[in-house]
């Protein structure tokens, strides 16, 4: 089997987003880039009156940048806009230097009961300075995905979440299967904004195979599985079916979750009733299986499609856990006439 890109033991375009005060990111059509350098070809900027930092006669690029966020990392935020200014037409030499201190003093520590992730410009210094870079900076963040340091992992995780790039749908995709908890919740969190995106099914299919390659650690495999269920993944039904038989219960046993979450059904660890049940609803899409799930007998199972479907729909509010299977059994009609006459055509 082809190997999936899990390397390790970790694992568009850009969105307008609030920049540091005084910071200004867009590019003159002056602006020139040696492809060498990296070091963009403009007359420096003018000495910020106040500034601890001037530069050098014959300073190479990588040292100037090295004295700017050295300075950078000493300075709160409404002090930051004069460095990053002067950091921004280094290039590539600033964002070596950012990403070797990244994430730095944190400004505020993100809290797992914030109702929202931080933008840039409330973490700290240097992740304030890397996403004025933009669209340049991704290749950074995509590095910085695969740090040792989960702390690392997990602020530049957040970080993505100020760009629409299809180009970190593939490093998102790697940060679901990190070790860090909280590097796995950013990342399935900001993959569902691409759900739409070619790259994103393609991500997909790399990570059902990392979820089947016995020649991975037992985690990772795992983790596959849970991110699969996590991204309601319908295309993984017959995977998690075959799995049901792997040698590792654990395996199996997450593939018996999966399979409830994506169908409302539960038909055990059982493969023969599962592939009975695939090869006579397998063609259908995800909603008409939980359509299909409102009549379980089960209480839970009835629950479980009703907020789905919510979630999927958003065209009736799910039900309580003391609404009575005849109520489920009404709701379920509803829906299959708003499927036939969303779908007559």
């Amino acid at each position: 089997m082809a190997s999936c890109w899990y390397n390790g033991p970790v694992v568009g375009q850009k969105q307008k987003r609030s920049l540091p005060a005084g910071v200004i990111p867009a590019r003159r059509q002056d602006d020139a880039e040696d492809d060498g350098s990296r070091v963009r070809a403009k007359a420096p900027p003018p000495i910020e009156e106040g500034s601890r930092t001037h530069a050098i006669p014959h300073e190479t690029p990588a040292e100037h940048a090295q004295k700017l966020v050295a300075e950078l990392l000493t300075l709160g935020p409404d002090e930051i806009a004069p460095v990053v200014r002067r950091l921004l037409p280094l290039g590539n030499f600033a964002l070596e230097e950012i990403a070797v201190h990244f994430p730095g003093t944190l400004w505020r520590p993100s809290l797992a009961t914030d109702s929202r992730l931080p933008r840039p410009e409330e973490i700290s210094a240097s992740a304030a300075a890397l996403a004025t870079f933009g669209e340049e900076a991704i290749p950074y963040l995509a590095r910085m995905m695969r740090h040792s340091s989960a702390n690392v992992r997990y602020y530049a995780a957040v970080i993505c979440g100020s760009y629409a790039n299809t180009r970190l749908i593939a490093p998102l995709m790697q940060a679901s299967l990190d070790e860090d908890r909280e590097c796995r919740r950013v990342a399935l969190h900001l993959l569902s904004a691409y759900q739409h995106e070619p790259e994103y099914r393609s991500a997909l299919v790399e990570l059902r195979r990392c979820a089947a390659d016995i020649a991975l650690p037992l985690g990772v495999r795992r983790r596959a599985i849970s991110a699969l269920t996590q991204l309601r993944d319908g295309a993984s039904a017959p995977l998690f079916v075959d799995l049901l038989a792997d040698a590792d219960r654990g395996i199996a046993t997450a593939c018996r979750v999966g399979l409830r979450v994506l169908t409302a059904h539960d038909f055990g660890f059982s493969r023969d009733p599962w592939l009975r049940w695939l090869s006579e609803r397998g063609q259908e899409i995800r909603v008409q299986w939980l359509i299909e799930g409102l009549g379980d007998s089960r209480t839970n199972v009835r629950l479980l499609a009703s907020r789905e479907l919510w979630q999927l729909t958003r065209f009736l509010q799910p039900l309580s856990e003391t609404a009575q299977r005849e109520e489920f059994l009404a709701t379920q009609q509803n829906y299959e006439r708003w499927w036939t006459k969303s779908h007559s055509e």
